[in-house]
């Protein structure tokens, strides 16, 4: 066997110094490859972002106005009307800026709404001049049905809310929620923010053109967190749809619809966080501040009354159940430092106007609102009563000072007063200047006859502090008169008022008098008056036998032009006067 070789040429090895020039020129490729594809891509992406920011700035501005009229006409079921005059959308910055936006009420609508008792217990018009919504979700607007934005805020804005009368019995009535309304056109809104910087806000009642009108000059609020689905609407600690807001409101200015009576305040303060209401400053006054102007105007008996306190506060107020339903429900209001100021000629002739059904009690029982209120604390309130005589045509003044009040159960619901039929209020302070005093109430809630109980006490009286009231209104001095106190409990209802006075006095001696109609000087009729001191008044009790006399039973039927505490105040004068004369029953 031949071998048979082949000689084959030997490929010598690179030299390290080529591998290495050999591997930076591959890398030196590859980088100028990769940057190229790079830039490609740049292109690329800037051709698509320049291209959908052309496209998004020309669809944006029109799908956004489309969304703001599906949620408001739509979400309303085409209760509300929507204008707008111009939207400048920003795809770039995610923002608009609108102008000239109003929303109003349908009237045929309405009309409709308003024969099926089915209108909101409260609607709204909006006109603002200007508005900035910033954060757009451009690409979750376009392509997911849903509204994202970061924050809407405005400076020129009218607000007007108008309450509605809604039957108690209808107003649980199921309607279409707004997150269901406005699908499928919109699945979600989700505002991180909404900032309301002094704008303007009426809130009237619609029964009459010429209802109670409150009207806000200035107003801020913020609201957070506002959110429009179905989740949302199940978070009961919501208001709205909005988790926590902040408002405040400056210069308030109400008048009455005669006119008669206006009011204000300094500020209004709510924030849901604490869920606190609070008023400060607050004051009602006539319109006519002069006397002689305001009763040249009413001509007739009518109460000159001025109202104010520095603050009052309602603690864990439900703001969603007075939007929602007219509820006023908060678990304790407080009143601080609050001045009664009540003038009354009786010179003018008589305001022949029944006061039937008007007891304080009868009075929050047919409020429109419902009342849930569980207490209410009145710390040191002072009270001036003024009466001109209407024979003398003096002045007499009536004070009580120093006055904490604590009323439990304040509510119209019927659901509660099942519970609890009865408000309780309690009262002491000082009257007649230093003189203490003490009062407790009861008002049956549940009584179709206006029932309630009274119970209290004065101590310490004398004379100086009676003649205030005695010498303008009835031309009567008390020489002297110690009052030790005077105790009662009475009974009433619509027409009547019963009950028992005990009173303990000593030194009691009244001088008439008779004022010269020429002159005005004051004269002792002498001869009646020793006749009445001598015969008629007792000057002490109990009296030198050691027996005291009583009013029990005193009793008082109410003439229909009676007020509630002018009731109880002729019940307690009955018994007074029948322990001071001959008359009073001897224990």
């Amino acid at each position: 066997m031949r071998m048979i070789e082949c000689n084959q040429k030997t490929i010598p090895p690179l030299p390290w110094h080529a591998f290495i020039e050999y591997s930076y020129m591959l890398k030196l490729v590859t980088r100028k490859v990769f940057q190229r594809f790079l830039l490609y891509l740049v292109g690329f992406l800037v051709f698509v972002f320049v291209f959908l920011m052309i496209v998004a700035e020309r669809f944006v501005g029109p799908l956004i106005n489309e969304r703001l009229r599906t949620l408001i006409v739509q979400g309303s079921e085409g209760l509300y009307t929507y204008k707008l005059d111009g939207l400048d959308a920003s795809f770039l910055g995610g923002s608009v800026e609108v102008e000239n936006l109003r929303i109003d009420i349908d009237s045929a609508r309405y009309r409709e709404l308003l024969a099926k008792e089915a209108v909101p217990s409260l609607t709204m018009q909006l006109d603002v001049g200007k508005a900035h919504i910033k954060g757009i979700g451009v690409f979750a607007l376009l392509f997911s049905k849903k509204v994202l934005i970061h924050e809407i805020f405005t400076q020129d804005a009218n607000v007007r809310l108008i309450r509605h009368k809604i039957k108690r019995e209808t107003q649980h009535q199921s309607e279409v929620p707004l997150w269901k309304a406005i699908r499928p056109a919109i699945k979600l809104v989700d505002v991180d923010q909404i900032k309301l910087d002094g704008i303007k806000l009426l809130y009237k009642s619609a029964d009459t053109a010429e209802s109670m009108k409150l009207q806000f000059d200035t107003c801020y609020a913020v609201f957070n967190d506002i959110r429009i689905d179905s989740i949302a609407a199940q978070d009961e600690s919501r208001i709205g749809f909005t988790k926590e807001i902040d408002m405040r409101f400056r210069d308030l200015k109400f008048r009455m619809p005669d006119s008669t009576y206006k009011m204000k305040a300094e500020a209004i303060n709510f924030s849901s966080k604490n869920k606190i209401l609070e008023l400060v400053d607050f004051k009602v006054q006539p319109t006519l501040k002069d006397k002689e102007a305001f009763y040249k105007a009413v001509g007739v008996q009518r109460s000159m009354n001025v109202i104010t306190f520095e603050r009052a506060k309602l603690t864990n107020f439900q703001l969603g159940q007075f939007v929602r339903r007219e509820i006023i429900s908060a678990d304790s209001l407080l009143i601080e430092k609050p001045e009664f100021y009540f003038y009354t000629d009786k010179t003018q002739p008589p305001l022949l106007e029944s006061k039937m059904g008007k007891y304080p009690h009868q009075q929050l029982l047919n409020m429109d609102a419902i009342v849930q209120i569980k207490g209410m604390a009145v710390r040191n309130a002072n009270l001036t009563y003024i009466e001109k005589g209407e024979k003398t045509h003096e002045e007499g003044k009536l004070t009580l000072n120093g006055i904490d009040m604590s009323m439990s159960n304040i509510t119209n619901d019927p659901q509660l007063i099942k519970r609890n039929p009865r408000c309780i209020a309690k009262v002491y302070g000082g009257i007649l200047g230093n003189s203490p005093l003490n009062m407790e109430f009861i008002f049956y809630l549940d009584s179709t006859n206006g029932r309630f109980d009274v119970t209290g006490s004065v101590r310490h009286v004398d004379a100086t502090q009676l003649n205030a009231l005695a010498i303008p209104l009835a031309n009567t001095r008390l020489q002297s008169f110690n009052m030790q106190y005077l105790r009662f409990q009475l009974s009433g209802n619509d027409n009547e008022a019963w009950g028992s006075v005990f009173m303990r006095y000593n030194n009691l001696y009244v001088v008439l008098q008779k004022k010269d109609e020429e002159t005005g000087k004051l004269s002792i009729k002498k001869f009646l008056t020793k006749i009445v001191n001598k015969y008629t008044l007792k000057d002490s009790n109990p009296g030198p036998d050691g027996r005291e006399r009583t009013a029990v039973p005193v009793i008082r039927a109410r003439i229909t032009t009676q007020s509630f505490f002018g009731l109880i105040w002729q019940t307690l004068f009955t018994g007074m006067q029948t322990i001071m004369v001959n008359s009073g029953r001897i224990e």
